[in-house]
């Protein structure tokens, strides 16, 4: 089909009715003719089974996305817990310490000052119960002591 310059484009022209007819029963027959395949039961249950456990997957990652949340928090209350006694125990040693620091300082000597040792436990028979040491007897060939030369020397 030609234009002329001033025409315009003539409109397609429409189908005729026993064309569109024809395409529908053509389309009918062919849903009538395929079958619908029918619910599997094995598929069912599989299709069950797999969103059962993505439902089950996806709880499991929000508990744990909460523990790691809570996690910090854990470590830090039972570090806290180990930690207590431990503080508790140096505290006790320090106050012992000056204490004992305290005490040295009342029973140190002041400069200068001089103090002589005694038991107060022991009673009034650690005098007689405290050992000397023994001296050595001269033997033959040894030498005297200075009070036996002044002994000979006498004579």
């Amino acid at each position: 089909m030609v234009e002329s310059e001033g025409q315009q484009p003539a409109a397609p022209e429409p189908p005729s009715v026993e064309l569109v007819d024809a395409d529908i029963q053509d389309a009918d027959w062919r849903l009538i003719e395929e079958p619908q395949p029918g619910p599997d039961p094995d598929l069912q249950r599989a299709l069950a089974t797999a969103e059962r456990e993505l439902a089950e997957a996806r709880l499991q990652i929000t508990e744990l996305e909460a523990l790691l949340a809570d996690l910090p928090e854990i470590f830090e209350r039972k570090f806290s817990q180990r930690l207590q006694p431990v503080l508790e125990r140096q505290e006790q040693l320090l106050a012992d310490n000056r204490s004992l620091h305290q005490q040295i300082q009342r029973l140190a000597p002041a400069p200068g000052e001089v103090r002589l040792r005694f038991n107060p436990e022991a009673g009034p028979d650690a005098a007689a119960a405290i050992q000397l040491p023994q001296l050595p007897q001269p033997g033959r060939g040894q030498r005297r002591s200075w009070g036996d030369r002044s002994h000979r020397r006498a004579a």
